[in-house]
Parts: structure tokens; sequence; C-alpha cells
């Protein structure tokens, strides 16, 4: 089931080769095993196995989509249920304004960092994932999304991109403040490519002395260490602070959510408990 998953299947997931390293990894532990024998107990010594909870939990649902699929092409006698594990707690940890900007004079001050400057200010103000920030160009393209500098918006997603239902990647109206530094940006990237003679313009919103930035992580520890902040301090936490910013302003959930590219479900099972007027008016009913 796995394999015939892998062959017809796989190429046309959203994400191939993570897809392909989830059944390498169920077929390691449950290739032994029929379908007909995939029961709680069995998914939940997988989750044991595999160490943790949210990464078995993705791999788990692999093997649902593989077993649905197969049903649906060859029919199943029998088709199992895929016990997942829980889901992981909502994160608690976001940045204040102080220690956004502590971060940004770290970047400034720490050699060679200045493309996290970039990185910290478009995810604080856009909350956009860390790979889909590191996507964008300045024009329209089919491998990552784009600013519209005229319009006012970023768009997330790649021209022709396909994106998993839980990942998606709504344009979103560019906040001014963060607008008037991509025009700066902008200009100063363009003079940059006259100035310094490259041989191809700078194409992406956040680089590295013209190039794509493909892993920000270890400038990014060093910024943070610069600002005396944990580990608990990561790229993923711009997002989450984004979006507990515009919980504790009071923004309408629907055009919150929108922004965020996540459900309002999802927005307010994560984040309205951090609006301080949250129940306020059931707190004042009488």
């Amino acid at each position: 089931m796995l394999l015939v998953y892998l062959d017809e299947k796989s190429k046309g997931t959203v994400k191939p080769r993570e897809t392909e390293a989830r059944i390498a990894r169920l077929n390691e532990f449950f290739g032994s095993y029929r379908v007909a024998d995939i029961r709680g107990k069995l998914c939940r010594d997988y989750a044991d196995v595999r160490g943790t909870e949210a990464g078995a939990r993705r791999d788990l649902e692999v093997m649902r989509a593989a077993i649905n699929y197969y049903h649906g092409e060859y029919t199943l006698d029998m088709v199992p249920k895929v016990t997942l594990p829980d889901k992981s707690m909502p994160r608690e940890r976001w940045l204040t304004r102080e220690e956004v900007a502590s971060l940004i004079r770290a970047a400034r001050k720490v050699g060679r960092c200045q493309h996290i400057v970039r990185l910290l200010l478009v995810g604080v103000y856009s909350g956009t994932r860390l790979s889909a920030m590191l996507g964008l160009q300045w024009m329209p393209n089919t491998t990552g999304g784009w600013v519209d500098l005229e319009a006012g918006v970023m768009y997330r997603k790649a021209i022709g991109e396909r994106v998993a239902h839980n990942k998606r990647k709504t344009p979103v109206k560019i906040p001014p403040r963060l607008l008037r530094l991509l025009k700066y940006w902008r200009k100063k990237d363009m003079a940059a490519d006259v100035k310094e003679k490259r041989d191809r313009p700078t194409l992406h919103v956040i680089h590295y002395f013209g190039d794509k930035v493909i892993k920000p992580h270890k400038a990014f520890r060093a910024v943070r260490a610069e600002a005396n902040l944990g580990e608990d301090v990561t790229p993923h936490i711009l997002r989450h602070t984004r979006a507990t910013w515009l919980a504790s302003a009071g923004i309408d959930v629907q055009e919150a959510a929108a922004s965020l590219g996540i459900t309002t479900d999802e927005f307010e099972r994560t984040y309205l408990h951090n609006d301080p007027k949250f129940q306020q008016n059931a707190a004042n009913a009488y």
C-alpha cells in the first residue's frame, strides 16, 4: 500500500521529497504488517519509536492518505483507522517590541548579518513563514512569492505553485512602515547592483550580498546571542509574534487570520486569548 502511494501519488504532492522520506520511515516500521493489522496501539508504538509526536503525526497523516488512496483506486475489504498523536500545544512565547528592537540592533552590530535585519522586519510586520520570506522576490516569478510595491501587496505564493491546505500562502496587504522599508531596500539593491557590477540583478528581498539566503539559522543564532535572548527565540517566533500582536490590538479575527494565511478557528485557538479585551463583554454582562 505504501509503495503504491509512493509510485503513483507522491510526486504529485506539495512536497514530494518530504513525502518520500515519510514513506521510507513508515515502511521501515509498518512494512512487515498487513493493512488490516493497523490499530491504535500500533500507531502509538510508531509514535514512541519516532520520538517526536509532531513528526509522528505528520508521518501518520501520510499513511492515512496512502490508505485512502489505495482504497479509492483498488478497494480494501477493511479500511483501518489511523490514530494520530495529539496536536502540539500552541506556543506561548512571543517577542515584545523591546526584544524585536534589541534583535535588530544586534543584527546591525554583528558582522555580515544585515540580511537578518530584513528577515526580522518582514517577519514581524507580515507574519510570513520563513520559507516564504526567503523566497520573496522583487518581481513575479515561478519559484517564490513577490512584493508589489505599487499596489502595496505581498504575494507569498509563486505563480502556479501548489500549497498544502494547512500551509496557505495568501496575499497580504503590506503595512505602511514595512512598505517604506521595502521601497528603500529596493533602491539600495539596485544601486548596489550597479556599483558592484553584479552579473545579474539582485532578485530576492532577503539576500546575502545579492545571493538568495538558503539557511539563515547560523546568523540568526549569532544575532540572538548578541541580543542576550534564549534558544526559544527562533525565526518562526516572528510569525507567532505578529499573530500575537494582531490579537492584542483587537484586530477582527477574520482579517487577522486571512493576513496570516490560517483559518479563523486556528487563530482563535492559538492567539485570541492574548487579546486583553478577550471575554470583556462576558465579564461585564451583569
